[in-house]
């Protein structure tokens, strides 16, 4: 689902991408936007390609891995889980990972054990986005943040922090999480700077 690559990209990508774009009220989010290479551009643009293949198809979720993503032995009967608790609520986004290493709070459970049952949780503060590298989205949110998404200056994961505030989306976090992300764990090398 990767169509851009990263040295396929010219000046033309600044049709897209706005380093320096003024949003009222918003600082910037992180020190990177400033400066994205070429492979971090291409990233978001292939992002958007799978929302706008996902709207056109009329789905009504979809779920976004990166490719250096590691699935617990358990992922399909926990994703299973997962979606039957989800149907029980309000939701629009559902990160999969760990991310960074942050983790809701489960009061419910007072455990952080990988053994728990699954759950679902709010974010503990409110830039829900820990990485990009596993979300499971709401079609129909995705439809509403498409028609802001350009253009962007932020990297992936903030950005989509501030189109999820934007929009009032609803963020949750899956406890124990589902996927670890390959190269932040270091299970996989990247090129790529941290």
């Amino acid at each position: 689902m990767a169509p851009t690559w990263g040295d396929q990209l010219n000046e033309d990508a600044f049709d897209v991408y706005d380093p320096f774009i003024e949003r009222t009220g918003c600082p910037y989010l992180s020190w990177k936007g400033r400066a994205m290479s070429t492979g971090e551009i291409s990233l978001i643009l292939n992002f958007w390609c799978g929302v706008d293949h996902a709207i056109d198809n009329n789905y009504r979720a979809v779920l976004f891995l990166e490719s250096d993503v590691f699935l617990r032995d358990d992922f399909t009967p926990r994703l299973s889980d997962m979606v039957k608790l989800l149907e029980k609520r309000p939701w629009d986004y559902v990160s999969l990972s760990d991310g960074v290493g942050t983790h809701a709070v489960r009061k419910d459970l007072n455990t952080t054990s990988v053994f728990a049952p699954t759950g679902v949780y709010p974010p503990p503060h409110s830039f829900p986005f820990r990485c990009t590298d596993s979300m499971l989205f709401r079609v129909d949110f995705l439809r509403r943040i498409r028609k802001t998404a350009f253009p962007f200056r932020e990297c992936l994961d903030w950005e989509l922090n501030y189109q999820l505030g934007t929009h009032g989306g609803v963020a949750l976090w899956v406890e124990p999480h589902l996927v670890e992300q390959g190269t932040c764990k270091g299970r996989m090398l990247t090129t790529l700077p941290a």
